[in-house]
């Protein structure tokens, strides 16, 4: 099809999709238009056989065209990309918030298109974002220097970045969105003591009744938790204390502690979900912490024991039965396997791990030359390093040259991807994107 086809102009008044988005359209980037056409300022007059083929699609009205597109893959930014190259008519119906909405009520569950990694752990920080589908343009690759991720979610991601003053070794906290490449620096929290902490990023409506599909520019907040260790010598525990920033009233909440014997969190296991309106921190091999936001309170869980799985566990909340806590790790023995642990509590409120489902990562990654299993003291050679949240995709590390690579493995489908030559922890971006 050519684009010069279809010559219904952008500002007539037509069905739904296309009402008052003229003017919110811009022009096709013109290093996109030209490679789909040699000459992209002037185009050859269509032929006669090529005329007629457009005449049926020139014919639909734009509200069918409308339905017709809200059925293209929501996971292939590039494919929407595409389309709207057509013509400018196609363009419009993109680009219209009513068409928005419909297709991200009919897909529901936000795609994966980006991942954001970390560069460098220590000042001077870097993180690196990586889109998934990198024809799309947007949201575009890039390296952004001086933070460090630490959270992932609803749209928006969290970073860690020194302290405007150069020998200042004060943390400050960043609000990115990776879509509009917008980002706020949010105030200082009061000053914490000990330096192990974590936190994370979640939408204000997080337990309320957003559906999380677009509301990457609304109101958020940001879970700041850390733990103080005692002297030694001392007979009291670890103190783990929490504050909540909220973007609403530019400030942090009063503080909320629980004291354990053992329990910490730390930025470096940084693996946090949330579940219903509770955030699960990873926390150390035999604890996880977590933060009700509601009731803003802090409770330590006991993690599954070793004797269900012997391994690097990753938290996870399914997407079954209105979501549940899980762990999902990658087994070596016998042989490569990925298994999933669940969190079940009975009528009488005691809550136990279940074991659920294994999967054989040889039958994910059957081109894959799978290494030999790691020894007692070494790093393992395949390991989960991501969960996308809410969905039933993880990333799996997978050590078989040098670093070795991360794979999208979809647990539903079996689908799975090689995304990224890396070896640590990934931070899913999930977000609707029409890149019009």
């Amino acid at each position: 099809m050519h684009a010069t086809t279809v010559r219904t102009p952008c500002s007539h008044r037509v069905g739904q999709y296309a009402r008052g988005s003229a003017s919110a359209s811009p022009s096709p980037h013109p290093s996109l238009h030209s490679s789909l056409s040699p000459f992209p300022s002037s185009p050859p007059p269509p032929s006669r056989a090529s005329s007629v083929a457009m005449e049926p699609v020139a014919k639909l009205s734009d509200d069918l065209i409308g339905e017709i597109l809200l059925h293209l893959p929501q996971d292939d930014p590039a494919c929407l990309l595409r389309i709207s190259l057509v013509c400018k008519r196609w363009r419009c119906i993109l680009a219209d918030p009513a068409f928005r909405r419909r297709y991200r009520a009919l897909h529901r569950d936000p795609p994966v298109i980006g991942l954001l990694r970390v560069g460098k752990y220590h000042i001077p920080f870097s993180s690196r974002f990586v889109p998934i589908h990198p024809g799309s343009r947007r949201p575009a690759g890039r390296d952004l220097l001086g933070w460090r991720v630490l959270d992932c979610r609803h749209g928006r991601a969290l970073f860690m970045t020194q302290a405007p003053r150069p020998n200042e070794r004060i943390l400050d906290f960043i609000v990115w969105d990776p879509l509009t490449n917008k980002h706020q620096r949010l105030p200082r929290p009061p000053p914490m003591l000990g330096k192990l902490f974590n936190a994370a990023v979640l939408c204000a409506a997080a337990a309320g009744s957003c559906d999380h599909c677009g509301c990457h520019g609304d109101p958020f907040r940001v879970v700041f938790i850390y733990t103080t260790l005692p002297a030694a010598g001392a007979a009291t525990g670890n103190v783990t204390s929490a504050r909540v920033y909220s973007s609403e009233t530019g400030d942090w909440s009063e503080l909320t502690s629980v004291q354990h014997p053992v329990a910490f969190v730390d930025q470096m296991h940084d693996f946090i979900t949330l579940v219903g309106d509770v955030l699960y921190f990873h926390g150390d091999d035999a604890y996880s912490i977590s933060y009700q936001l509601d009731a803003q309170r802090l409770s330590v869980i006991d993690r599954p024991p070793q004797s269900m799985f012997n391994g690097h566990l990753w938290l996870l909340r399914s997407i079954e039965d209105n979501g549940r806590l899980g762990f999902v790790g990658v087994e070596e023995k016998p042989s490569f396997c990925i298994r999933l642990l669940w969190r079940e509590t009975s009528r009488d409120r005691v809550a136990r791990w279940v074991q659920g489902r294994t999967i054989k990562l040889q039958t994910l990654l059957p081109e894959v030359t799978l290494p030999s299993p790691s020894g007692p003291q070494e790093f393992p050679n395949a390991k989960v390093v991501g969960v996308a949240e809410g969905t039933d995709v993880i990333f799996v590390h997978v050590r078989t040259h040098g670093f070795g690579d991360v794979y999208m493995i979809q647990l539903n489908s079996g689908r799975a991807k090689k995304v990224v030559p890396y070896y640590g922890s990934v931070f899913p971006y999930t977000s609707f994107c029409i890149p019009v």
